[in-house]
């Protein structure tokens, strides 16, 4: 009986193998559809430079017989980018796609002294007169804005804190590097601590995100015990704007003891705020 039932179970697996093979078919025969690589995509153009110019990757199902020109559009209802003003499609809004191909380009063109630190965004169809779209991705959200490198943000080095809680009243300047090597980044606030040592975090020079490691602040508030600080784990995150210069700090400042087991902390155990403006 069960080498019976083993069989049914061959023989149904086999009809649900031919079964899905037979109905993948048609996705792959026929006409060959033009549809985007992906859904979005961001561009960022740098301040300074005229313009920053994107790749936007298309394809079809399958590879096409013949040349076939393929274009660009822009949803403008659905866009808060204008075409012509904050960006430009190069070669006329169109590509060719040659014969025995499967995937082609547009270029766009970001003009960056239209572009600000607060996105904009552009929709987009792919369309060809000789070729059907695709059910699939054949809508493109571009997501466009400003960024600055991170020698803007060091700028003079010298930065205020503006908005102080650990080192209240604000207004001390201090100085601040930059510190790259391999994925470590960190921006180094000299001699922030009470004990003249420095403060230091680590930024994502991508999303523009910084944590803050544990590291002690030199106060002893009793014997046996250390003051700290270090990401919170809840609540807003750290971050920084390359191009405005602040550095916006999220600090859970708290107490170890010196088996390092968390004794107290300040400011109700909520995360403080720490702004250093550059000068």
């Amino acid at each position: 009986m069960k080498k019976l039932f083993n069989i049914f179970l061959g023989c149904a697996s086999l009809l649900m193998v031919a079964y899905s093979c037979e109905a993948e078919q048609p996705y792959y025969e026929g006409d060959s559809y033009v549809h985007f690589q992906v859904d979005t995509q961001e561009i960022l153009a740098t301040a300074g430079t005229p313009y920053a110019d994107a790749k936007i990757d298309y394809g079809t199902t399958h590879v096409v017989s013949g040349d076939h020109q393929v274009k660009l559009v822009l949803d403008q209802a659905n866009s808060t980018a204008v075409e012509g003003v904050d960006f430009q499609i190069l070669n006329n809004n169109t590509s060719t796609l040659a014969s025995g191909s499967a995937n082609g380009q547009f270029t766009i063109r970001v003009l960056t002294p239209k572009m600000t630190e607060s996105p904009k965004f552009a929709v987009f169809k792919v369309q060809s007169p000789t070729l059907p779209s695709a059910v699939f991705s054949n809508k493109l959200t571009v997501r466009m804005s400003l960024t600055c490198p991170i020698s803007n943000f060091i700028g003079t080095g010298l930065f205020t804190n503006s908005v102080a809680y650990w080192m209240a009243p604000a207004g001390s300047t201090y100085q601040v590097q930059n510190f790259s090597s391999g994925s470590t980044n960190q921006f180094i606030i000299k001699g922030y601590m009470d004990d003249g040592s420095d403060l230091k975090v680590n930024y994502d020079p991508v999303t523009y995100q910084v944590s803050i490691p544990l590291q002690p602040t030199g106060y002893a508030p009793a014997a046996g015990q250390m003051a700290y600080a270090s990401d919170p784990s809840t609540g807003p995150a750290s971050t920084f704007n390359p191009c405005t210069r602040v550095l916006t700090l999220k600090v859970y400042w708290h107490v170890r003891n010196a088996a390092g087991t968390l004794v107290g902390h300040y400011n109700g155990g909520q995360p403080a705020t720490e702004v250093f403006t550059g000068n």
